[in-house]
């Protein structure tokens, strides 16, 4: 659903004359600029995504699996333990959850 970009200006007005009206109240004036800049930000976005502009690609790179080990401190990949469990002469003990019994 569209909001045409009149009734955003209409809103970001109001917005303007309530900030007005409290300048006695740094937090209130705070609250209501805010809200102008986030309609501005939506006009703004719309004009560029009606425009069709690709955008270009970041030259920021995500992190590879590998950088992501080394960060996290973990060198060497993780190896899930394949064995079978190990029984010391209890043949249902040791099972894969601790409420085998």
């Amino acid at each position: 659903m569209a909001i045409s970009n009149q009734t955003i200006l209409k809103k970001m007005s109001s917005e303007i004359q309530e900030a007005m009206l409290n300048h006695g109240d740094d937090h209130r004036v705070r609250e209501h600029v805010r809200a102008v800049k986030l309609l501005a930000d939506l006009v703004l976005d719309q004009d560029s995504a009606s425009q069709a502009v690709p955008k270009q690609k970041s030259s920021v790179q995500e992190p590879t699996v590998e950088e992501i080990r080394q960060m996290m401190g973990n060198d060497q990949p993780v190896q899930k333990q394949t064995s079978a469990p190990q029984s010391d002469g209890h043949d249902e003990a040791n099972g894969k959850s601790i409420f085998d019994f």
